[in-house]
Formats: C-alpha cells, sequence, structure tokens
C-alpha cells in the first residue's frame, strides 16, 4: 500500500440501500448506498452516525480510499440526511425498521395512501395514519413515539453537525447526552471541552461564537478563566494568581477583561467553580492563589494525609541491626553505613523518603528493607508509577510490583480501592516517586489502611511529573517527614560512565565524552557512553542558502527570465512554490564568514551546512556527509543492533516534539526507514498520522477502560482496515490491547518520544539529540533525566556547545504548588 498523501475533501449523495453493519456504542456503520450521478451502482460508505436505516436520503462528505481487502469505500467525516427522494425510497426508509409498528406492508399502505404528503402527515397530522387500513389507535401510539424518537436523534445530530461538530463527535454527544443535547450544548457549549475528550476549548468556543454567543460574555470569559486554570496542569501548576489569570485570558480571547476579572473571580468563587488559597507573602498582603477544585482539594488532601503519617511505630533497633548483618553476610550483600542506617530507621518510621542518584544503592536497600518487613511479618506492597518501573522492581525485588492505577484497581469511573475499600497492607513502597503528580499521590494516599507504614522512593534532581505538582521534591523540601538520601556511589556502579557522567551533569560538571569518530573502539571496549558529534542546519541558515542561491545561481536565474509574462518579474518558481528573485544580497554580520562560492558548489544539504557555519568540530559527522539526523537513523538501524544485538531495544529520547531532531520530524523519518510502506501491509491514517503493522507506539493519556496509560508504550501487531481498529502489544508484560477507531486517537508513534515522557522507563540503548535547536529545553534535570533512562548504552548525538547549555542551565521555573507550605502548617486552606 502506498503512503497517503492527503485527504481531498469529496461529496456522495444517495439513497442508502442497505446497513451492512452498524456498532451502536460507537456509531461506526458500513453502508452500500446508491449515488444520484449513478443510480445503477453501489458504493461502500463507512461513517459514524447514532442511527441510519434503509431508503434514507443521505448526504456525505469526506473521501474516497482504496480498502486492500474490501476495495473502493467513501470514509465520511460528515454526514446530512434529506426528506427521501422517491416514492420508493420513502417506503424502505418507513419500512427499514425505523419506526416501531412499521413494517414494510404497512409502509407500503401508508405511501400509496397519503403518496408526495407522507412525510408531512408524520410531521404535522400523525393521528392521520389512521386512515390507513390496518392501523389503530394503539399502533398508533406505538408509530407516533418512535416517530418522536426518530425526529429528535435527527435533529440533535444536524443540530451539532451545522456548529461544526464532526459526526463522529456528534455521535458521542448524542450518546451521553441524549434527546437533551440541544438545550445542554446551547446552554453552555464550553461544557463539551470538559466532557469529551478530543473537543477542547478552541473547538468549544467556535460552537459558543456559532450559536450567537458574544464576544465579551460574561460566560465566555468564564469559561477561559476555567481553561487556563485547566491548562496550568500541562505547566505542572496547581495554581495561577490573578495577575498570571488575566494576562492568558486576555491572550486567549483577544480581549481586555483587566476591569470585568475580579467580579468574575469572586462569582466563580462564591459558586465553588474556583477556589482560593492565601499564600503569605514575606511583607504586605498576601497572595491569593486560584485552584480548580480537584487541585485544590488534593493538594490539601495530601497534606493532610501526610501530616497524620507523622512519627514512628515501636520497633527493636539491636534486633533489627543483628538481622541486618546476619541477611546480608548469608546473601553476600554489602551495605554502606548510609544504606544499613536507612533500613533500619525506615523501618520504624510511618512515613519516610528514601532519595538518591543512580548507582548509590535504592535498590539494593529497598531489597533488603523488604526483606526485613517479611522477617517482621509485615505485609508489603509495592508500587511504581508506570509499567516499566514496576516490572523492574519486580525482577529486582523478587515481588510483584504493580502500577498504582492497578493497585488502586481503576472502576466504572473512579478508584475502587479508597477511603472506604482501603488497600490490604501494613507497608506500601513506591518507587519512582519523581513521577508522582499531586492528583494520583492523593488517590494513593487515600486508599492507606489507618496503621499502614509508606515509604516513597526516588530522585528528586530528576525532571518533576508531567502532571500538577512537585511532590516528592516538595515533600522533602518541608524537612517535615524522614528523609533519608543515599550519595556514596558503589564501585561498580562507578565503572559505569552513564552513571559517573550523570552525577557529573546533576552537579553541573561538563563531562569529557569521548566520540567513535575519534576513538572507535568505544564500540568494543565495553564503554556505555559516548557523543557524536554532528549538526543539522538551523532555519536561519537554511534561509540563507536559499537566498545565496536565489542571486548567485545561474540556474535559478534562468527559471527568472523565462516566468510568464502574467506574473511578477520579481518573482519565479521553484519546487512548486513562488518565492521572490533577489538581484542583490546583503549578508548579515552572523553569515559574513561564508564563502559564498563554497555554497554554491555543494551538491547536498550537509555540504551546505558545512559552507554556512563557523566552524566545524574535528570528530563531526559533517566530514563524512552525515548530518545529525543521519547519525541517529544510522544507529538505530544499523550501529546500536551491529554492536549490541538486533534484538536490543533501542529508544530515542529528544528534549522536544519540534524542529528537525524534534520528536515528529524523527518518528517520521524513523518510520519511513525502519518501517516503511510496502504492498500487503496494512496501515491507518489518523489526521496527518499515519500507523502501520509493525510500529513502535506510545499512549498518550489515561485510559482507565483500556487499562493503558499515559507513558505506556508498544508494538502494533495487527490492523485491521475495514473495522478501522488495531491491536498493540504493550512492553514489558506483552499485554495485547484491542483499539477501537475512537481509541486510537490516543496512540503516537514512539520510535522518538520526548525525555519527559520516559520518566519511569530504563531502555537498554538511548540515543539523546542535544542540539541549540533545543535551546528551549536544555536544562540540566532534563539531561541528566535522559542520560539515566539508558541501562546498558547512551549515545548523545549533536554539539558540545549544545550539551554545555543544558549542563551549565538549571531550570528556573517553579512549579506553583503550595504542598510544601501545607506540610510545614502555615498556609491558609
Amino acid at each position: 500500500m502506498a503512503k497517503p498523501t492527503g485527504v481531498i475533501t469529496e461529496r456522495l449523495r444517495g439513497i442508502v440501500d442497505r446497513v451492512t453493519f452498524h456498532n451502536a456504542d460507537n456509531g461506526w456503520s458500513v453502508l452500500r448506498v446508491s449515488p444520484f450521478d449513478n443510480p445503477h451502482q453501489q458504493e461502500t460508505v463507512i461513517v459514524h452516525q447514532t442511527k441510519v436505516f434503509a431508503g434514507a436520503t443521505m448526504e456525505f462528505f469526506g473521501a474516497w480510499t482504496i480498502n486492500p481487502k474490501y476495495g473502493r469505500q467513501f470514509n465520511a467525516t460528515r454526514a446530512v440526511e434529506h426528506r427521501p427522494a422517491t416514492s420508493a425510497a420513502l417506503e424502505k426508509y418507513l419500512g427499514s425498521g425505523l419506526i416501531k409498528g412499521v413494517g414494510p406492508k404497512t409502509a407500503r399502505k401508508i405511501v400509496r395512501h397519503f403518496g408526495s404528503q407522507t412525510l408531512d402527515v408524520f410531521e404535522g397530522e400523525i393521528e392521520r395514519l389512521t386512515e390507513v387500513p390496518g392501523i389503530a389507535q394503539k399502533k398508533l401510539t406505538m408509530i407516533s413515539a418512535a416517530w418522536t424518537e426518530h425526529r429528535a436523534i435527527r435533529d440533535v445530530m444536524m443540530f451539532l453537525q451545522s456548529h461544526g461538530i464532526s459526526t463522529l463527535f456528534a455521535v458521542r454527544i448524542y450518546k451521553e447526552y441524549g434527546d437533551a443535547a440541544i438545550p445542554m450544548v446551547t446552554e453552555d457549549p464550553y461544557r463539551l471541552a470538559r466532557d469529551f475528550y478530543g473537543i477542547g476549548f478552541f473547538s468549544a468556543d467556535k460552537v459558543a461564537l456559532s450559536i450567537g454567543l458574544a464576544l465579551d460574555s460574561r460566560q465566555r470569559i468564564m469559561a477561559g478563566i476555567s481553561h487556563v486554570l485547566a491548562a496550568s496542569r500541562d505547566f505542572g501548576h496547581c495554581y495561577l494568581t490573578e495577575g498570571q489569570i488575566l494576562i492568558q485570558v486576555n491572550d486567549l480571547l483577544a480581549l481586555d477583561v483587566s476591569a470585568r476579572l475580579p467580579d468574575l473571580l469572586q462569582v466563580m468563587e462564591n459558586d465553588g467553580q474556583v477556589m482560593v488559597r492565601l499564600q503569605p507573602a514575606d511583607e504586605g498582603v498576601d497572595q491569593r492563589c486560584f485552584y480548580s477544585r480537584t487541585l485544590y482539594y488534593d493538594e490539601l488532601a495530601v497534606a493532610r494525609r501526610l501530616n497524620g503519617l507523622e512519627g514512628t511505630v515501636p520497633v527493636a533497633m539491636q534486633r533489627v541491626k543483628r538481622w541486618i548483618d546476619s541477611y546480608c553476610q548469608s546473601n553476600r550483600i554489602t551495605l554502606s553505613d548510609e544504606q544499613a542506617d536507612a533500613v533500619q530507621h525506615i523501618v520504624a518510621q510511618r512515613f519516610a523518603v528514601l532519595t538518591g542518584g543512580p548507582g548509590v544503592g535504592k535498590t539494593t536497600t529497598t531489597l533488603v528493607l523488604v526483606k526485613l518487613l517479611e522477617a517482621m511479618g509485615r505485609q508489603v506492597l509495592l508500587a511504581a508509577p508506570t509499567g516499566r518501573a514496576a516490572q523492574r522492581m519486580t525482577d529486582v525485588i523478587g515481588r510483584e510490583s504493580r502500577t498504582i492505577h492497578r493497585l488502586l484497581e481503576w472502576q466504572l469511573g473512579g478508584f475502587k480501592r479508597n477511603e472506604e475499600n482501603p488497600l490490604d497492607a501494613d507497608v506500601l513502597i513506591v518507587d519512582e516517586c519523581s513521577m508522582l503528580d499531586i492528583s494520583l499521590t492523593a488517590a494513593l494516599l487515600k486508599a492507606l489502611p489507618p496503621d499502614c507504614q509508606v515509604l516513597f522512593i526516588g530522585d528528586a534532581d530528576q525532571l518533576p511529573s508531567v502532571g500538577a505538582g512537585n511532590v516528592l521534591r516538595d515533600i522533602i523540601a518541608s524537612g517535615s517527614v524522614a528523609c533519608f538520601r543515599l550519595t556514596r556511589i558503589f564501585r561498580q556502579a562507578a565503572r559505569s560512565l552513564i552513571i559517573r557522567y550523570a552525577h557529573q551533569i546533576n552537579q553541573g560538571e561538563l563531562p569529557r565524552i569521548d566520540s567513535p569518530f575519534k576513538k572507535p573502539e568505544v564500540w568494543t571496549n565495553g564503554a556505555d557512553c559516548f557523543f557524536m558529534d554532528s549538526d543539522e542546519a538551523t532555519q536561519a541558515q537554511l534561509n540563507f542558502v536559499s537566498r545565496v542561491k536565489r542571486v548567485y545561481d545561474p540556474r535559478l536565474q534562468a527559471l527568472a527570465a523565462d516566468t510568464d509574462s502574467g506574473e511578477n518579474p520579481y518573482e519565479f518558481r521553484v519546487r512548486e512554490a513562488v518565492v521572490p528573485y533577489e538581484t542583490e544580497l546583503t549578508i548579515p554580520k552572523k553569515f559574513e564568514h561564508v564563502d559564498l562560492a563554497q555554497v554554491l558548489q555543494a551538491e547536498s544539504r550537509v555540504q551546505e551546512l558545512v559552507a554556512v557555519v563557523k566552524k566545524v568540530h574535528p570528530w563531526s559527522s559533517l566530514h563524512y556527509g552525515l548530518s545529525a539526523s543521519d547519525i541517529v537513523n544510522k544507529l538505530v538501524l544499523e550501529w546500536i543492533p551491529k554492536y549490541c544485538g538486533e534484538q536490543c531495544e533501542i529508544q530515542v529520547l529528544s528534549p522536544m516534539t519540534r524542529g528537525s531532531l524534534g520528536t515528529v520530524s524523527l518518528n517520521a523519518m524513523l518510520q519511513e526507514t525502519a518501517n516503511p510502506a510496502v504492498p500487503g501491509k496494512a496501515q491507518l491514517q489518523v489526521g496527518e498520522r499515519i500507523f502501520r503493522t509493525g510500529d513502535r507506539v506510545i499512549h498518550r493519556r489515561n485510559n482507565y477502560d483500556l487499562g493503558v496509560f499515559n507513558g505506556d508504550i508498544g508494538e502494533i501487531v495487527a490492523i485491521d482496515n475495514a473495522a478501522l481498529t488495531c491491536t498493540v502489544t504493550f512492553f514489558p508484560d506483552n499485554r495485547q490491547v484491542e483499539y477501537q477507531r475512537d481509541d486510537i486517537v490516543e496512540l503516537d508513534l514512539a520510535y522518538a518520544i520526548t525525555i519527559h515522557k520516559s520518566q519511569g522507563s530504563e531502555f537498554e540503548a538511548v540515543i539523546i539529540p542535544v542540539l541549540t535547536q533545543h535551546f528551549k529545553m536544555l536544562f540540566r534535570n532534563l539531561l541528566y533525566t535522559g542520560l539515566t533512562r539508558a541501562r546498558k548504552l547512551a549515545v548523545l548525538v549533536g554539539t558540545r556547545k549544545a550539551m554545555a547549555m543544558a549542563v551549565h542551565n538549571q531550570d528556573t521555573s517553579q512549579r506553583q504548588t503550595m504542598l510544601r507550605e501545607l506540610l510545614q502548617g502555615w498556609p491558609a486552606a
């Protein structure tokens, strides 16, 4: 199958001859339709529609596709029902099961009796149906109720589609709201963004404006306030100040709401739509901090639960010490004084934190602690935020560890384990706690039985959680809990360059990392971390090269001279784009060093890049005609499989999604080279994304119904083009999950993922692009986190300058949370 090159919106009008398949859950339907322009030809139409009946006259909007198994199909994104076009169609329509009590024979009698007035009778004089032989009052009542229901569904679908809502979402909205959809959406169109994943504020706002809501209406401004508070989670914030809300709402709505904001915030506070917590100021008036309700109560719940876990439990310390010495001697385990002290004292704490960087023995400490607790007769539960982290814990400790979501047992819209149904445990140990956001932490702590001890394990120097909050760092910073920090790097771990360099980076030191272009032996001498110097052209460099060629390349000058007489003589076409024809070139200061002849003689994009950069590193791949993206591609497809084995799991971790070395571009490149389109290989297109069997994919949000969560990585093992479904096997437990069409939108390619998405996971080999194009995200903790995701091999690809920027650049942006202060007991709650 050739890769799709785009989707052209087309129209198909005709009569539905047969409903081949209809999924009542999501409205997905397969129809056979006779087009008006070719009534003797039947076409297959794929559409989401609440109910479709044979005989219906429909207008479909979408695109023609070729299914490798089922042939030509029309994939409709929107459908509009019209009055049946012919008497035969009307008979088929009424007798298709549309109306309870009306079969094909009754439909024929009705149409023959009323003729072209049939639908008018149904719409306005339905009681006249008793004129038809065989329709008595009892049957009329049944028909009338069924027709009213059908008309309600049709009216809702047409209303939603008329305001720009796709057929797919219209089906979901009707299934959720039912006949009340029109008044509910009309009253509050912004509820669509709250109630349906995939309909964001901007889509709901278009609906609101379409139905006539004023640009400066109170409802729109309040919806904007709610949106910016909800969106602040994406930046890790639990709250925003009034000044921050003002700036963001003004930008969101393109309005100046400064005069109205204080009053509207007060209204929302009075109604409980927003919550306020006072943050004491060093001088002057306390700061008012505005929360969404859920985050306000989650933060408060975590603080109250942790404050309730203060203190110790009675333990015979000398006996514990003797057991630790005996166990370690019997199992040939050597603990440092830090580790032994941590085990001995954690066992007596109701709540404690074990922290430290890589190679300091957190895992060994946890192993001995679990064995000690079991010897004491304690029931221990192990958990971690991600499947990979839980599996690693299971492998090391030798006991089952579960993800927090599975531990809490999601069921029917909430966690089954809670205050009323707590976990059955004496001790709960949670690893990778730097990933915990405030909401998941609140749910976890609410599920604790009264006397349960808790240990959080994690590295506070890692990136914080993807969600709101900075839980582990805030807990440690509060100084109100027992915290045991391991600092000694063990000799075996110290031999790992990954661990050595990670600690240097975390301390702000720039590591001196060898390059295979200088020392090829690093591939075979056991080195587990190296740097491949390379680069990619910036947009400014690309633009400059393009301008040089437009002015000085005689071939382009000839193109300019050959422009049609009707075109602007100062423009010409290059690769289908109209560009200005420049007669002279002003050279910016940053390109004064460039030899223009070298630019004009360049025969590849790498040669062009070499011509415009001031200095090429002596070990750079550019000397070999390879850019940074070329190096990433070769590492994935050739070099790492050659030296580390074909089965080695390779993960590219990029600082950003955008740019030539961002995840979007890398995924497109790696998919085309690692898993290209070939005849017979099934693939699906979702928007601009294409999925094929064999693709590495990542799930992008928590889906409790499917049992998959944000950051889970797997491989597509099957695609059904007819049903528009796919099957994914997730690592590391090889769970198979069937994705329906509605769920596939939650998948993305995962040949490359962001470093943020890699939290809590480990991979055998990691490739990290580090270039100045990522300057907005080049922070020490980002590089530190990415490097420590590698278990056997880490390869950095890029420039030493970009690496230095990251090492020397600490992320000074503070997450706006108040957990630390709540634990210390001083802000107003």
